[in-house]
């Protein structure tokens, strides 16, 4: 087949599992024989990635996305796209699918929309417009964000396809050692560690991951914590961990590349998201290291963890509940071996990075065939 022509638009600034997710997307179609434009903001996490990946089939355009109403913005946007003429634009975040999609419709390019958290859109005119009305097709990271988006005015179900992430499972090895990491933090092989793996925003649960590690701590005086990821609140989250006053217990590691021998070092991974979350990245990366899952009940969480075949679902926004579901993993080891061995199973069979993007590939091509002068 032909190879294709994408721009990525990304206007966050932050680097979490929307912006790993449109890098590593953008990487596969470069390492496949396919053109791969990103435009997104300059000095962000992204840009520089992308500075770090030298590959002919890969450019990246540093371009200053403050407003979706700025004129400045959209003139130095359309310029851009108008220079690159893509095949298809496929915009990710509020501010730049707004100035791409103007750029792109008013230059005759088809329009590919994600929407990767099941928060829901203002559906009324001209807020839901940048779904509504711009898009050719809208992907979704699963089927809660899915059920929003067909909810909004004016979309025609068939227009919303849900791609669920997908894990590289040849990073992501079960056969990866975490000793390294368990050796880093003093631990005996012996030891219980839970831990969270994420960005910290106030979505993300971390309060009420501090509050379950003191419940848990008193029933499980040897299990260790460890809390991984950077982000907005982390200075927060970092002194009330320090406040907790569980020396030697509790290990605050930040940004961290090495993620697989991380979950490898795990007992137990927590997810304790309150909002927001479609198919969030870290649950198939812990299906595939068959690291055991305890997570909240919400957005696509309990189809992901079928319903508990595959981990153990509490309620959101709930030390207690958050807790409980720990203890739960914690004191049957069997029961969460098997859910373990049924989740990466599931993963190889419905998961794989691979799998991914051979749909979001349909994709761009059924939105290309609809669009034949392209």
């Amino acid at each position: 087949m032909k190879p294709l022509h994408i721009l990525h638009s990304e206007a966050a600034v932050g680097w979490g599992g929307q912006e790993i997710r449109v890098f590593q997307e953008s990487r596969y179609l470069a390492e496949n024989g396919h053109r791969v434009s990103i435009v997104c903001q300059p000095e962000s996490p992204l840009a520089k990635r992308c500075e770090k990946y030298p590959h002919p089939n890969l450019a990246c355009y540093p371009v200053k996305m403050t407003s979706p109403v700025s004129p400045g913005d959209f003139i130095s946007v359309y310029r851009q796209v108008k220079r690159l003429r893509p095949d298809l634009v496929h915009t990710h975040s509020s501010i730049d699918s707004w100035l791409v999609s103007f750029s792109a419709r008013a230059l005759g390019i088809p329009i590919v929309r994600s929407r990767h958290v099941s928060i829901p859109v203002k559906n009324f005119f001209p807020r839901n417009w940048v779904y509504t009305g711009f898009p050719k097709r809208i992907i979704t990271s699963g089927e809660a964000v899915s059920e929003v988006m067909r909810g909004l005015n004016g979309i025609k179900p068939a227009r919303v396809t849900c791609i669920s992430a997908g894990v590289d499972m040849r990073r992501f090895d079960c056969k990866i050692s975490g000793r390294a990491i368990r050796d880093e933090l003093k631990l005996s092989p012996e030891q219980t560690l839970v831990g969270k793996v994420g960005v910290v925003r106030s979505w993300k649960g971390h309060g009420f991951f501090l509050q379950a590690v003191e419940e848990i701590a008193k029933e499980f005086p040897d299990v260790c914590f460890a809390i991984v990821g950077d982000g907005p609140g982390f200075a927060q989250m970092k002194q009330k961990a320090a406040d907790l006053n569980l020396p030697n217990r509790v290990f605050v590691l930040g940004h961290r590349e090495d993620v697989p021998e991380i979950m490898a070092a795990l007992d137990v991974l927590v997810l304790a998201s309150t909002a927001g979350e479609g198919t969030p990245q870290v649950i198939p990366q812990a299906f595939a290291m068959k690291t055991p899952v305890v997570a909240t009940r919400i957005g696509a969480i309990p189809d992901l963890l079928g319903e508990g075949e595959r981990g153990v679902l509490v309620e959101p926004a709930n030390g207690s509940a958050l807790a409980a579901g720990v203890a739960e993993a914690l004191r049957d080891p069997d029961a969460r071996a098997r859910r373990a061995e049924k989740a990466r199973e599931f993963c190889r069979r419905e998961l794989t990075f691979e799998m991914m993007m051979d749909k979001t590939l349909r994709v761009y091509r059924e939105v290309l065939e609809e669009n034949p002068t392209r």
